[in-house]
């Protein structure tokens, strides 16, 4: 109701109307003085000038986008970092207590991976809080720290190995159990590993040592 009233009162006032009570129309002598005008003109040459003016202002856009664009420094990246670990030991626990009928022994007695998803995280969450204080103050030796992280992670894969095939073995649970199993600490370590990676490739200038 109210913008109808707005519209009726911009339609009936006299400042607010637009005018418009004729047609323009050229004639044929207005046609050639037209033409007479236009007819040195180069189009072309007006074409490219624009074209490059817009490529230049293009340019000039994409080097300001690419100066803002700083790379994150470590102390931001061990955020991330904390938010991937941490969040993992919160998520994944909780998935496997969601979904626990998919991980249900044969019989309905037994959920297999609610302790053993735990522990793991556990011990991701334990191993990878070092780099990240290391990360956090800075440090050089932080990359250094990260490939040993991943290094025992892999060794955490060969340890944990006879204990699965120890559940597999006793017949109690189904093969899909395992398959959803590796599937979710696949998933884990990915994410985990992806960031890494994206770490260990960085260029970060490291705080300087006090002692030297």
């Amino acid at each position: 109701m109210a913008l109808s009233q707005i519209g009726g009162y911009l339609k009936n006032n006299r400042w607010c109307k637009i005018y418009y009570d004729h047609t323009i129309e050229l004639d044929d002598e207005d046609d050639d003085w037209v033409e007479k005008q236009t007819k040195n003109v180069d189009y072309n040459k007006i074409k490219e000038k624009y074209a490059k003016e817009m490529e230049q202002d293009e340019q000039d856009d994409e080097d300001e986008y690419e100066t803002e664009k700083a790379p994150m420094t470590l102390p931001q990246l061990s955020i991330r970092l904390g938010i991937i670990i941490y969040g993992e030991l919160i998520l994944f626990p909780i998935l496997i207590q969601i979904f626990s009928n998919l991980f249900e022994s044969m019989d309905m007695q037994k959920v297999f991976a609610t302790k053993d998803i735990f522990v793991l995280c556990i011990f991701t969450a334990f191993i990878w809080t070092i780099p990240l204080f290391y990360m956090y103050y800075n440090q050089k030796a932080t990359k250094k720290i990260i490939a040993c992280c991943m290094i025992g992670e892999l060794i955490r894969i060969l340890v944990y190995l006879p204990s699965l095939m120890k559940y597999y073995n006793s017949h109690e649970y189904s093969i899909r159990v395992f398959i959803f199993f590796i599937l979710i600490d696949i998933i884990r370590l990915l994410i985990l590993f992806t960031f890494a990676i994206h770490v260990l490739k960085s260029e970060q200038e490291y705080a300087p040592n006090p002692r030297s």
